[in-house]
């Protein structure tokens, strides 16, 4: 059995939702756990993919659907899937609709048991930051002001965030709140130093948190009848105090143990830590709140001290995703194959690398320029990470391609040489070879673990696992290629000629050219559209 808690969800803060398990997490029919070889982190190609699913399952209107109230919106999954949308940097008009969706109907989702709900409010503030919208001037009404409100101002639970019964989610909803109020600077201890001090007053002796310390639910309870420190409680405490800067040496370290020693032999987590007579079922959305902890104590999961044989963190997580079919991109819960909402908008932001708080990405919100000698020029929110100028360079630079989360970028000259900056990773390159024409241009693989080089001729030169598709090289050409770009998913490219003649390769459909057109000045680039619900 594994006890699922759904991100800030109406029924989590009322009671828990319970999924029956049929066997421990393995990979099932169609499925594969990756290999080391291939989890880095973060996994932003399954992030989109993940997202791509998520913005399937929004209707026009902006909400998704529920699963038990046919026809009627599901606000907890609309609220929580603008967050992995957000982490992924896919569908900003998808993720907008569905936040202004919210913004029409706040008293509707954050109401519990008859008042402010803080882990709704919190959500939407954490959602209206992602997105760059004013969580105080939201639908109407100031969601940091009412967050702030909810908080106990005397008692045993001074500090603890809302009214509602805390025996369920008290150190959950804590987390989420104190993470939020950090989005928006609420910071200083005048301002949370009490809720500060109950969320790490909550710590348990082994570094983990139960979802409120009780009689009924102590610190020494036993996992086996779902008592004690939960992964999912201490994930979120971890953020949150994190994010308020709240959690000292002591704490972070005694936090680390408890994750460490709670770890499932494939890898995962479950809800409840894996204990001698209580040994854990690993599920996604567990897994995943746990890997955000991780990075917020500033480690990796992909990192050898969470290796489990021939598996980790990151692999783990990958295994629930669906590689093909109609519910591709999704994540699903142990026993089933069948693609979940809950198991995807908790595992996105997990592929993705994000914790709490953070601001979306979007493609198509900033642009980088580059010039001959290598100077960068950025605009938007497309960040300088290093460039070439004043340097001494054998050939001009004439293209760059940018990794897939924004952070760094490629320059290549016309001798096929590389310069990476950012996170690009650099995977060979052409300087110094002899080349029949001068490189014109280059692309970058999706998961930015690779890239292609295209020259004069038409000539492809290919990177790290850009896979090679085909060329125009040996080939005579009316006019010099000067461009490329590859498919969405990489397994393809368009190069484009100075007359406007267009060549495709793998999976790239040629949609039309200008070959043979009369043109007032010759075609110098291209750029291919993004995937569907991307952007």
């Amino acid at each position: 059995m594994s006890i699922k808690r759904p991100l800030a969800s109406a029924a989590f803060l009322v009671c828990l939702a319970v999924a029956t398990v049929a066997a421990p997490s393995v990979a099932l029919a169609g499925t594969a756990t990756p290999s080391l070889a291939t989890t880095t982190f973060p996994q932003t190609a399954s992030a989109q993919q993940g997202a791509t699913w998520l913005a399937r399952q929004l209707t026009p209107s902006g909400y998704v659907l529920s699963t038990t109230s046919p026809g009627q919106p599901d606000l907890v999954a609309t609220a929580n899937v603008v967050l992995a949308l957000a982490s992924a940097g896919v569908d900003q008009r998808g993720a907008e609709a569905a936040l202004t969706y919210l913004e029409s109907h706040v008293g509707a989702y954050v109401t519990v048991s008859g008042s402010d709900g803080p882990g709704q409010l919190a959500l939407l503030i954490l959602d209206a930051h992602a997105l760059g919208v004013d969580p105080r001037l939201f639908g109407g009404t100031d969601l940091v002001a009412r967050l702030l409100a909810t908080e106990r101002t005397s008692g045993p639970d001074a500090g603890l965030f809302g009214i509602q019964d805390p025996s369920f989610d008290g150190a959950f909803r804590q987390g989420l709140s104190l993470a939020a109020l950090a989005a928006v600077g609420v910071t200083a201890p005048s301002q949370v130093g009490t809720a500060d001090a109950w969320l790490a007053g909550q710590q348990c002796p082994d570094g983990g948190w139960t979802s409120y310390i009780t009689v009924s639910n102590p610190c020494n309870g036993n996992p086996a009848s779902f008592v004690g420190p939960d992964t999912n409680s201490t994930a979120l405490a971890v953020q949150g105090l994190v994010a308020q800067g709240a959690l000292g040496p002591s704490g972070a370290a005694s936090a680390l143990t408890f994750i460490s020693g709670g770890q499932d032999a494939d890898g995962g987590w479950g809800f409840e830590p894996n204990a001698l007579g209580a040994p854990g079922s690993t599920d996604p959305d567990s897994t995943a709140l746990v890997i955000q902890a991780i990075v917020a104590l500033g480690l990796s999961p992909s990192a050898a001290r969470f290796n489990q044989g021939s598996a980790n963190p990151v692999s783990t997580l990958l295994s629930f995703q669906l590689a093909s079919g109609p519910g591709q991109g999704a994540f699903f819960f142990p026993g089933t194959t069948d693609p979940n909402l809950l198991a995807t908008y908790q595992s996105v932001p997990a592929a993705a690398g994000v914790i709490l708080p953070f601001v979306a990405t979007f493609p198509g919100r900033g642009y980088w320029l580059v010039a001959a000698d290598g100077g960068i020029f950025s605009y938007g929110d497309a960040a300088f990470a290093g460039s070439l100028g004043g340097s001494k360079l054998n050939k001009p630079i004439v293209g760059m391609a940018s990794t897939p989360d924004g952070k760094g970028y490629w320059l290549v000259a016309a001798d096929g040489g590389i310069f990476s900056y950012g996170d690009a990773a650099f995977a060979g390159s052409l300087g110094g070879s002899k080349l029949n024409k001068p490189i014109v241009g280059m692309a970058s693989t999706p998961d930015g673990k690779g890239y292609w080089l295209v020259a004069a001729d038409g000539g492809i030169f290919s990177y790290g696992d850009a896979a090679f598709a085909g060329s125009l090289g040996g080939s005579k050409l009316n006019m010099p290629i000067v461009g490329m770009a590859s498919t969405p998913d990489g397994k393809g490219y368009w190069l484009v000629a100075a007359d406007g003649g267009i060549f495709s390769y793998g999976d790239a459909a040629f949609a039309g050219s200008l070959g043979g057109s009369p043109l007032n000045k010759p075609i110098v680039g291209m750029a291919s559209t993004p995937a569907p619900g991307s952007a």
